[in-house]
């Protein structure tokens, strides 16, 4: 499988839907996740409060064959207290996709699912207890025209969406802290850009994406 979650989903009710981490569960497919994730993306409705979030790409541009300057990690995070998916998250919050305990590398696997040109890795995204509003998150390469996508099918979704009530549950879960996992899908290696939306904030995350051969 492209990725390899470990979610299992919880019945969803009418007022909280919410996916559930087994540890007992290895792999999922990605066209699970992307069933798991429709209310944050693509299922998602257009309301003001998300037009609200999409504001202009502010990502910087990074010359072809330059050093690319990823993200770092949060010190002021006590991220061994997380105990989130993924170690500790990189860029100033409070959101931060939980890739630094792989120094900002996204390491993406060719699509065997779909058999599209698309190579994805999953990815969790934290949410600090402190922000309780919807999240977007979109991306692009910085040193080339190739865009970011999210979960999908034989070809991804342009955005991600974490709304109030999304979140998986994990052993050590801090106490109003949410989190999410998700397929993050690129066609090419390069240094990527990721802006992450919220009502009051609007922040940028630099990794590199290397793929399989």
């Amino acid at each position: 499988d492209l990725l390899r979650f470990g979610l299992a989903r919880r019945p969803r009710t009418e007022n909280n839907r919410q996916l559930v981490l087994a540890p007992s569960a290895t792999s999922l497919c990605l066209a699970c996740v992307a069933v798991a994730a429709a209310a944050s993306s693509a299922g998602a409705t257009n309301g003001p409060g998300w037009r609200a979030l999409h504001r202009p790409l502010h990502l910087p541009q990074v010359a072809s064959n330059a050093h690319c300057p990823v993200s770092r990690v949060d010190r002021r995070v006590d991220w061994p207290r997380t105990h989130i998916f993924g170690g500790s998250g990189i860029g100033t919050g409070p959101v931060y996709p939980a890739l630094g305990t792989r120094s900002a590398l996204i390491y993406a696997t060719r699509d065997t699912q779909f058999g599209s040109a698309w190579y994805g890795e999953k990815v969790f995204w934290y949410v600090l207890p402190s922000y309780r509003g919807p999240v977007l998150i979109r991306g692009r390469r910085l040193d080339g025209p190739e865009r970011m996508g999210f979960n999908g099918t034989r070809t991804p979704l342009g955005e991600l969406r974490i709304d109030t009530y999304d979140t998986v549950h994990w052993s050590g879960q801090r106490r109003g802290s949410r989190g999410i996992a998700s397929g993050v899908r690129v066609l090419a290696a390069g240094c990527y850009g990721i802006q992450i939306d919220g009502t009051s904030f609007s922040r940028v995350v630099v990794a590199t994406v290397d793929v399989a051969s």
